[in-house]
This record gives structure tokens, C-alpha cells and sequence, in this order.
């Protein structure tokens, strides 16, 4: 029996896969418990449309993010007598950077702060497993 995963199964599949079954695991279980869907010729075309939909969807937002790469937010922080900075740039600093230049994301992957001065590369997460690369420029007050 084939079937659709409408959820994540443990030891299956990802949601929205494809899977042929054994027809009591397939009726008695996932379809019962509605983890799942017949795999007719009227859902396999749905999920056909969706997936195409889908890679036209990951397709603009990678090229999206490569627009991303023109983008530099500037930051200032106050400098010591020999270079030395006092403060950071932190995730939320730049995620306000983001939204007041109303640049759309999903998450920023910062580990840590950014301390020292200069040129610093930040990866943005796009959604669907995209990711871009912003430059935030720390400038010495």
C-alpha cells in the first residue's frame, strides 16, 4: 500500500514523503491515527503541485539571498586608548538592525557577540533550509 506521511514518523519517513507500506501498518495505524493519507492518483498529483510549488518557492528565496550579500549594517562601539572595545554587537542588536532596514528573515546564526571592530559575515536562515551571508561593519567611536 503506498501511502503520504501527513507527520514526521519515527523510523518512516518526513511529511509529505511517499512510502509504500504494509497495507495493515497503512490502514489500521497511520491512517487511523491520520499520520497519513492514501496515495491515489488524485493525492499524488496534490503532491506533485506542492512540491512544485515548493522548489519555485526555495528557488526565488535562493536567489534572494544572494541580493543578501549587497546588504552591510553598520554598528559603532566606543574604543579604548589602544583599539580595545568596549561592549558587542549582540543577535538581538542585529535583528533589529534587520528589521529596521525591513530586510526579511527567519533566524540569525550568531554563536556569539561580535567584539572586535571591523568587517564581520552573519548567516541568515531564509526558511526551507536557505541560508545568506550579511556583512555587519563594527566602526571604532
Amino acid at each position: 500500500m503506498k501511502v503520504i506521511l501527513l507527520q514526521n514518523v519515527k523510523n518512516l519517513g518526513q511529511k509529505g514523503e511517499l512510502k509504500n507500506v504494509a497495507d495493515g501498518y497503512g490502514r489500521n495505524f497511520l491512517i487511523a491515527r491520520k499520520l497519513a493519507i492514501p496515495a491515489d492518483a488524485s493525492h499524488i498529483k496534490q503532491k506533485q503541485a506542492h512540491d512544485k510549488k515548493k522548489n519555485e518557492e526555495v528557488l526565488a528565496k535562493k536567489a534572494e539571498a544572494k541580493e543578501y550579500e549587497k546588504y552591510v549594517l553598520e554598528f559603532s562601539l566606543k574604543t579604548g586608548e589602544h583599539g580595545e572595545t568596549f561592549g558587542s554587537v549582540s543577535k538581538k542588536d542585529i535583528e533589529e538592525a534587520l528589521k529596521s532596514k525591513n530586510i526579511p528573515y527567519e533566524s540569525v546564526e550568531l554563536d556569539k557577540s561580535i567584539k572586535g571592530s571591523g568587517k564581520h559575515e552573519v548567516i541568515l536562515s531564509l526558511g526551507d533550509g536557505v541560508k545568506a551571508k550579511i556583512t555587519a561593519e563594527i566602526k571604532a567611536e
